[in-house]
């Protein structure tokens, strides 16, 4: 599974959030219901630089092993 730019398919699914439009095939748009969601961030830390997507406990801090939250 990647991430690429491409047109949408018949079987794609579109979400629109903002200015943006996901599109999704139906095996990914399964795993991400399963998986608790999805995040996407910008990163730029000097060796990373790009967006990141993240499958599991979106928006959870301390969940999913993400390791980018400030938990105070």
């Amino acid at each position: 599974m990647g991430m690429a730019l491409d047109e949408p398919k018949e079987q794609d699914r579109e979400f629109k959030l903002q200015d943006w439009t996901f599109i999704m095939e139906p095996e990914v748009e399964s795993m991400v219901a399963q998986g608790g969601g999805v995040s996407i961030d910008f990163v730029d830390d000097g060796f990373r630089k790009g967006y990141t997507v993240q499958i599991g406990n979106a928006g959870e801090c301390g969940e999913g092993g993400c390791g980018s939250c400030d938990c105070s």
